[in-house]
């Protein structure tokens, strides 16, 4: 588990050099995050085989770094163009979403002054770009999202 924690400070601490947040145009959520999304989710997957128990503990402290990371990353760009203030919000919306069961009040706090470093929207046609983007980014994550959902199924007893 180290391995993937280690991964994930050390993949977003990387974005912040490699990645350019002014795209001609916001075309949907970026690899990056889908990565890092997927290695959360292994994650999860070694907790769970210890002790189902330990998920959301060890998942909420895993997403708060992220957060923590993600805010101080937005926090270290100088300045967004229009465009890259919505590919930033987009990435930070749908990470925020897909790890909703996970959050605490330290990473609400992160992800809440990440997104309050962002030029705000004021078009009504990139709120509505924002919001069709997040939910193509839902449909197509599905099924990797659905571990990051509480699970309510109790087990078939034999």
């Amino acid at each position: 588990m180290p391995r993937e924690c280690f991964f994930l400070f050390s993949f977003f601490h990387s974005l912040y050099y490699i990645c350019n947040f002014m795209p001609s145009f916001p075309s949907g959520v970026r690899n990056y995050l889908k990565e890092a999304l997927v290695n959360i989710i292994a994650v999860h997957a070694e907790v769970f085989t210890v002790s189902k128990d330990l998920v959301p503990r060890v998942l909420s402290r895993i997403v708060e770094s992220v957060a923590d990371e993600m805010c101080r990353l937005m926090q270290c760009v100088s300045s967004f163009s229009k465009n890259g203030a919505l590919q930033a919000r987009l990435e930070l919306c749908a990470l925020r979403d897909a790890v909703t069961a996970y959050l605490n009040p330290d990473s609400n706090t992160s992800f809440r002054q990440a997104l309050d470093s962002l030029p705000q929207l004021h078009s009504g046609a990139d709120k509505k770009l924002l919001e069709e983007l997040l939910n193509k980014f839902k449909s197509s994550m599905q099924l990797q999202l659905t571990c990051f959902q509480p699970s309510n199924v109790q087990p078939v007893k034999r």
